[in-house]
């Protein structure tokens, strides 16, 4: 492949193919973080099903960006050499598309990460309540099993 100066770049894309996989890359990204932020609005609810189904979604997308972030890893190596192939208007496209992701990845991984932090309290909090639960389960059995015995111990009292 060359560039629009003629420069032969082996083995990476053109780079009309590395926008238009930028672009898609951009437009994964704002679906996750779009995703994301749905997540987040459920992440603290009662019903895991749309919740489950929102990670599904994010699973898919995950693989596609996956599979565009494997096919723009040549370019990325060469990333000094390819952009001086690219016209003005492509390299001030590809640097926005990649500034634009970048900033798209962190305001997802921190949300995902104040989700994190709200599971896990929620999970302890039913760890605690459960806890409760059993210890009060086993004090109803040992209150069943003294009352009982109490019980037996006054009709034998009471019928000698």
């Amino acid at each position: 492949m060359t560039d629009t100066t003629g420069i032969p770049f082996d083995g990476l894309e053109s780079p009309e193919k590395v926008l238009s996989l930028l672009r898609e890359q951009a437009t994964l990204y704002e679906k996750l973080e779009s995703f994301a932020a749905r997540q987040h609005r459920l992440v603290s609810g009662d019903d895991t099903r749309p919740l489950l189904r929102i990670l599904a979604d994010r699973r898919k997308l995950a693989q596609r960006l996956s599979e565009v972030g494997s096919r723009l890893e040549p370019t990325r190596r060469e990333w000094s050499t390819f952009k001086e192939g690219l016209t003005p208007d492509q390299r001030t496209e590809a640097e926005r598309l990649l500034r634009e992701a970048g900033e798209r990845l962190q305001r997802v991984i921190g949300s995902d990460e104040k989700d994190a932090r709200v599971l896990s309290g929620r999970r302890q909090a039913v760890a605690e309540s459960l806890r409760n639960t059993h210890a009060k389960s086993e004090a109803i059995q040992a209150y069943r099993v003294s009352v009982g015995g109490a019980g037996q111990l006054d009709c034998v009292t009471e019928d000698a």
